[in-house]
């Protein structure tokens, strides 16, 4: 289902904003920094960290900004908790260079003591966060994941909700007299979550399906923290810790995003080769029956993604019978394709059996009925032409109603008969219905991604501009008048992205005069 307009201007304009808040956030650290290399009471240990704290809360704007991505395609769960990681440790480096800032300075009693709760809840945040990126990113599912996210959302609320306590009434946590940090009896408390989530994350990471070296770098948020604590832990307490989380997360980004590239390329190449095999089996080569003056007829289509599920067909049943189709299949993307190119080849099969329109849609839809496991459906308007005559014999199965032009008037909606969606009732039957045409008649089906074609205010282009779209150019032949209706729809649309395949057919009947 293609995500609307309105919830995908939301998401973008929220992230826009996130990424101008973390600019500034790197602002507000250098500031503050400013003030730490300008005070006598900083230790040259505090300036160091101060000066890391001010460089990682450069570098977590750019890396949001390399993972906002494409402002067309919506973000993968995986990389919106990668986001959140990265805009956690942003606001870690702010807390961090405030503490380094008040450390040793009794006036700034109240500032460090917040300052310092505030950090330990960003840390439990960190880690879940990094939990549910691993969770996603390495595709975990199952009961023990679903476990795994009940427990690990009840430990968290506890951790933050007695940090919170803490900033009022300390428990774990405190400021002495003179500006340092006394850590109370249970304190050993506060990395109880930390311990309990981390262990469970790297079960997770050994269960998963992911390749090695994915494994062994996104275990690099555990590892490279811990080692940094080890080593500079005696002489500067957790020092750059943050650093070395965004360190982590940096690798994370390289490899895990490097490895998704490759995968995301060959899967494109899979879906052009994809499009090439979609393309070949719809006519596309115009005019499409040279040797025919008694009528003409032109299609096109235009899919939303690499591959669509629309299609359009024509073909001669026998030397006086022209067979006219358009469909429309139920979703979009591979799954839909693959639904077309069944029900495609099962229709043409059905046709050619030389029954009616609605004997036709029967038959296609028993047989599509009879292997449906996943319950899609398609839409069709079906149409049969006896050349010699002019009479079309048509069915419609659930589909858009088409347009029809009379030789002297103008496109008018042709509202005929509805039958139920193929594949959706075992038991269905189409009626059919009767139309004379004259020469100089002509007939315009679509699918709903014309009429449904949105703008960036959320307007649908609708049937009257089509219908006035289809008058505009009435008088050009059916390739012209296709060429017009993109033109306007194109024009309506703008720069609003493509959520439906764009399929459109026209026929204009010239009489009973075989070229010679």
């Amino acid at each position: 289902m293609a995500i609307p307009e309105s919830i995908r201007k939301k998401a973008r304009f929220l992230m826009d904003m996130a990424l101008i808040l973390l600019v500034i956030n790197a602002f507000v650290c250098i500031y503050i920094a400013l003030q730490c290399f300008n005070s006598p009471h900083v230790t040259p240990a505090a300036m160091y960290n101060a000066g890391v704290d001010v460089m990682g809360a450069f570098v977590c704007p750019v890396l949001f900004y390399g993972c906002m991505g494409d402002r067309k395609e919506k973000l993968e769960d995986s990389t919106r908790w990668f986001l959140h990681l990265i805009i956690l440790t942003a606001i870690s480096f702010l807390f961090n260079v405030n503490e380094w800032y008040v450390m040793g300075r009794p006036e700034y009693i109240t500032r460090l003591h917040i300052a310092g709760s505030l950090t330990k809840i960003i840390d439990f945040l960190l880690t879940y966060c990094f939990y549910r990126y691993v969770r996603e990113t390495l595709e975990f599912e199952g009961r023990l994941a679903r476990w795994l996210d009940r427990a690990i959302v009840i430990l968290l609320a506890i951790a933050v909700a007695l940090m919170l306590v803490n900033i009022f009434h300390p428990l774990f946590i405190t400021v002495t007299a003179d500006g340092q940090f006394e850590y109370l009896p249970f304190f050993w408390t506060v990395d109880l979550y930390m311990t309990i989530v981390a262990p469970l994350t790297v079960i997770l990471l050994y269960r998963c399906k992911a390749t090695r070296r994915q494994k062994i770098v996104s275990m690099s948020f555990i590892l490279i923290p811990i080692v940094h604590y080890l080593l500079t832990g005696r002489a500067y307490a957790y020092a750059t810790q943050y650093g070395s989380v965004l360190l982590a997360l940096v690798l994370i980004y390289s490899v895990v995003y490097s490895d998704r590239t490759k995968q995301l390329s060959a899967t494109r190449s899979e879906l052009e080769t994809a499009n090439q095999i979609q393309e070949a089996m719809l006519p596309n080569i115009f005019p499409a029956f040279p040797g025919r003056s008694e009528f003409d007829v032109y299609a096109s289509m235009d899919p939303a993604k690499e591959v669509g599920g629309d299609f359009y067909d024509f073909f001669l049943i026998d030397d006086d019978h022209l067979c006219l189709v358009m469909a429309d299949v139920s979703g979009k993307g591979i799954p839909a394709a693959l639904f077309m190119m069944a029900s495609k080849i099962i229709l043409q099969s059905c046709a050619m059996l030389g029954s009616s329109a609605g004997d036709i849609l029967t038959r296609t839809n028993e047989a599509i009925c009879s292997n449906n496991e996943q319950q899609m459906f398609v839409t069709v308007w079906l149409g049969i032409l006896e050349i010699s005559t002019g009479k079309l014999t048509a069915a419609n199965a659930g589909h858009e109603f088409p347009f029809l032009k009379r030789a002297n008037g103008d496109f008018e909606v042709l509202r005929d008969k509805h039958g139920f969606v193929i594949g959706g009732l075992e038991d269905a039957a189409y009626k059919e219905y009767e139309l004379q045409l004259e020469p100089g008649d002509k007939l315009f089906v679509y699918t709903d991604g014309v009429t449904e074609a949105t703008n960036k205010s959320s307007e649908l282009f609708g049937m009257e501009r089509l219908g006035a779209a289809l008058n505009a150019c009435s008088g050009e032949n059916p390739e012209g008048i296709l060429r017009h209706v993109h033109q306007c729809v194109d024009e309506f649309v703008k720069e609003a992205p493509q959520f439906d395949d764009l399929t459109m057919l026209c026929f204009e009947y010239k009489g009973n005069a075989k070229a010679e």
